[in-house]
């Protein structure tokens, strides 16, 4: 496992987190949030008059509002006001891609080793550009109370990883086994004997190093179910089911949330699904294929009822860049934004993917 993997893992809040960052229902917690630590550091405030906003660029598709959601608070006569959209008149505003100010917002400093979250922000940093408008008001009494919001918020806040990281995997491994393991589903497990895995080839430089593959697999053995990043361990054996293809043509399927997916979706989706999926005539291969190596075949009832809400869960914390935003060089049927996946104004500018690795470390 990759050491700064385990530092961003390890700085973040415990969960997965249940709100999108800056959207309406997080912006609605954050105002009940920032009220309860203004009355607890209310003391520390004195006349304080500041106010900041953060805009995040490139949302979800699934939040279905625009190329980016903005926030802000004001601190003024002795109170807080917290609402959501831009505020031009903002002493400080912060702008920045939304899957790296999620995962920041999701970092906690209470309870966490000082080092390993400054090790964390600062890998995190390097992944978006950034633009500062103004500047922040050195007040320590503020920055107590904007420390302790924080945390609260970071509780609450959903990640956004690059899909198939180690990072994605353990949103993964959080909702598998807090199912396998709830009295709802533990009992129906315990018969159960079964490997699932999925490996995806040609992975862009910034999610992977040069020839090593992606993946996550999943092995429950009697009711013990574990789950593991990267291609299926050989001695192992071999899986039950098995989805091998191609990372590039496959992610805006893997990313999708298919319960906000309108019929307009839908049909986008197959389109592409047609267009991006068809047989690899120059390395003689499907784009994608699905097999039972072992001969087991399908995945058993009791099993699928604990991967059925994965999909969905796991895409709400997928972020929203596509290997052709760094590279020119792919199919035109895998480098265009399809409307169910993204909107047209999707802005490749801000993330920095063209320069360092999900960890920040430089790829050339």
């Amino acid at each position: 496992m990759n050491l700064k993997h385990r530092s961003i893992i390890a700085s973040m809040a415990d969960g997965i987190g249940e709100l999108s960052f800056a959207g309406n229902e997080w912006v609605a917690r954050a105002k009940t949030e920032m009220e309860i630590c203004h009355g607890l550091h209310k003391a520390d405030l004195g006349d304080v008059t500041f106010s900041f906003c953060e805009v995040a660029h490139n949302p979800p598709r699934y939040l279905d509002s625009g190329n980016k959601v903005s926030w802000h608070a004001t601190f003024a006569n002795g109170s807080v006001t917290v609402a959501s959209g831009l505020l031009d008149s903002a002493d400080l505003i912060i702008e920045g891609d939304h899957s790296i100010l999620s995962n920041l917002a999701r970092v906690q400093h209470a309870g966490r080793d000082p080092d390993i979250v400054s090790e964390a922000q600062t890998a995190l940093q390097k992944l978006s550009r950034w633009k500062l408008t103004g500047a922040a008001l050195e007040h320590s009494g503020l920055r107590g109370l904007l420390q302790s919001f924080h945390d609260r918020m970071a509780e609450v806040t959903l990640p956004r990883f690059v899909w198939m990281s180690p990072e994605w995997v353990a949103m993964a491994r959080h909702i598998l086994t807090t199912r396998a393991t709830s009295e709802k589903y533990r009992e129906s497990l315990s018969e159960v004997d079964y490997t699932f895995a999925e490996e995806f080839h040609s992975v862009p430089r910034y999610a992977s190093p040069p020839d090593e593959n992606l993946g996550f697999w999943v092995k429950v053995s009697r009711g013990n179910l574990i789950v593991g990043s990267g291609p299926l361990p050989a001695e192992l054996g071999e899986p039950d089911q098995l989805t091998y293809g191609d990372y590039r043509p496959t992610l805006p399927v893997g990313r999708t949330v298919n319960a906000a997916m309108s019929e307009n979706d839908q049909q986008s989706q197959a389109g592409y699904s047609k267009s991006a999926f068809q047989y690899d005539k120059n390395n003689e291969s499907p784009v994608i294929q699905q097999s039972s190596p072992s001969g087991k075949g399908p995945m058993p009832k009791e099993l699928s009822r604990i991967f059925a809400p994965l999909h969905d869960e796991l895409s709400k914390r997928t972020s929203g860049e596509l290997p052709s935003d760094f590279s020119s060089d792919l199919s035109t049927a895998w480098s265009q934004s399809a409307e169910f996946d993204r909107k047209e104004d999707y802005s490749k500018g801000w993330l920095r993917y063209d320069k360092v690795n999900l960890y920040g470390e430089p790829t050339s």
